[in-house]
């Protein structure tokens, strides 16, 4: 017997496009067996490490998809509009869910059983294939959004994410608003973006006069955007949808490298990939490096040979981050040489200010986003690059970095900031370099200036760990003493083998 409640959730199930055409016997089945919840905002529909049970159809509201990351913190990795499905992958596999969901907003969603799908499925295959097409397209979605993460700029992304929101909008001329429906800290996580750069993306747009914003609404004209991000395009060996033109691919990173060096073109473009990425490396190892003395000078340890170190590296750092910034024109990394540049700024006068313990607390977390930057840096250097080559170049400019961390990490710990958390990164520094230094020389047996130069790593490496291991209030200032001397000994030899690595032939 068909009640009212069966008849309008036969309608809802008859107009979504899942169950288009489907006979409306089996669409009654479906309907006596779903059900409607309603939830309130950052209400969870389900959580990471639940069993799948059900496909769920969002009716009405917003539904954001999310990973957890470190400390507490969430990765946005879908937002889910009305009329869509989510949840259905995870429906043929045993494994719990790995992402959680929850309502963006108030939200309705008509939930269907696993059994009860598979049932009316098997009957009605036309519902498999237009799942297997979602999750097709789902799949595509990421790929294209993995490859623009390397090679668009903020701007680039944050302008086709606009422009898709105005897809409907068939007048290109006219000046046309888009509605923002998530907050701007969901739309940086969703596009790979930390909040400050969004904002700071956002300023750049409305200055370059490409849109204007009031509130969640933003203006602007697709035609000129469609022109600019055209004009942005470059030939790319790695082809793009349409959606996502202004893409910038390796071929356009290559050029900007070889800019970098002042070298022409494709002759030179090894060598300039294994020096950029080196040089990228050694931004990421000085951002160490200053903390490290900064809190060498706060303690009083070797008081001259570390401001005497402290001064060199922000020099270079400087001088090296002013090439690279100079060089943005096309560069796919330039956004991220942009937030460096900007987090220099405060990283450099809290460095040239008069060490404090209350400075040093400021330092721990400006030290933290300069080296998360460099780091993506050089990594994006390493991907255009794409080699084993390019890969061993960084992995071995690491080590230089993990040499000063690990320094750094060992003064923070000894002054009480953050201790139990910096004991826990130190050990973890230690494995790492431990364990990289075996691949390093496995991998470089037959290179004898290389083997050499990692064999006396290894020997100032097995001092540097017996630094570390003391944990002697009461002889702090020896220890502090060897560490910080063994630590430029290890960096010494390393940065000897990462010139060696650089000079390799591919």
């Amino acid at each position: 017997m068909l009640t009212s409640k069966n008849i309008e959730f036969d309608r809802t199930l008859s107009e979504l496009p899942l169950f288009a055409d489907v006979a409306a016997n089996h669409l009654e089945e479906l309907a006596r067996r779903s059900r409607r919840v309603s939830l309130h905002c950052d209400q969870s529909v389900y959580h990471v490490g639940d069993p799948p049970r059900m496909i769920y159809i969002l009716l009405a509201g917003q539904v954001r998809l999310t990973v957890p990351c470190e400390r507490g913190r969430e990765k946005v990795i879908d937002i889910v509009e009305p009329g869509c499905t989510f949840g259905e992958a995870e429906l043929f596999d045993t494994r719990p869910y790995l992402a959680c969901a929850s309502a963006a907003r108030t939200s309705r969603i008509l939930c269907i059983g696993r059994r009860n799908l598979f049932d009316v499925m098997a009957l009605e295959p036309c519902i498999a294939l237009r799942i297997m097409k979602t999750l097709a397209q789902r799949q595509i979605e990421l790929e294209v959004d993995t490859a623009a993460s390397h090679y668009c700029s903020t701007g680039q992304r944050l302008l086709d994410y606009f422009m898709s929101l105005a897809a409907s909008n068939q007048d290109l001329a006219a000046e046309t608003t888009v509605r923002l429906h998530i907050s701007k800290q969901v739309l940086a996580s969703r596009l790979h973006m930390q909040p400050e750069s969004l904002s700071r993306t956002l300023r750049e747009l409305v200055g370059s006069g490409l849109i204007s914003v009031d509130g969640r609404n933003i203006r602007m004209i697709p035609s000129r955007i469609t022109t600019y991000l055209a004009n942005k395009a470059c030939a790319q060996p790695i082809i793009l949808p349409d959606r996502l033109r202004p893409s910038r691919a390796a071929r356009h990173d290559h050029a900007a490298v070889a800019s970098f060096l002042g070298t022409g073109g494709w002759a030179d473009e090894r060598r300039s990939f294994g020096d950029s990425i080196n040089r990228a490396g050694r931004q990421r190892m000085l951002s160490q490096r200053m903390a490290k003395s900064w809190l060498m000078l706060e303690r009083g340890v070797f008081p001259r040979r570390a401001q005497r170190i402290l001064k060199q590296s922000i020099d270079m750092f400087d001088a090296q981050l002013r090439e690279f910034d100079g060089a943005e024109n096309g560069a796919a990394s330039c956004m991220v040489v942009s937030e460096l540049s900007e987090l220099w700024k405060p990283y450099r006068a809290l460095l040239e200010s008069p060490p404090s313990g209350k400075g040093a607390l400021q330092l721990f977390h400006t030290n933290g986003k300069v080296l998360n930057a460099a780091q993506e840096f050089t990594a994006r250097l390493e991907t255009a690059d794409g080699t084993p080559h390019g890969r061993l170049v960084n992995l071995a400019g690491r080590q230089r970095m993990l040499s000063q961390r690990m320094a750094k990490l060992f003064m923070f710990r000894h002054m009480g900031i953050q201790a139990r958390r910096c004991q826990a990164e130190l050990e973890g520094s230690k494995v790492e370099f431990s364990t990289v230094l075996d691949v390093l020389t496995s991998l470089t047996t037959t290179k004898p200036q290389i083997k050499a130069e990692l064999e006396a790593v290894a020997e100032h490496w097995e001092g540097m760990k017996s630094a570390l291991a003391i944990d002697d209030a009461g002889h702090f200032s020896n220890t502090a003493r060897n560490v910080f001397t063994t630590s430029e000994q290890l960096l010494e030899r390393m940065n000897n083998a990462v010139e060696l690595y650089v000079k390799l032939p591919e």
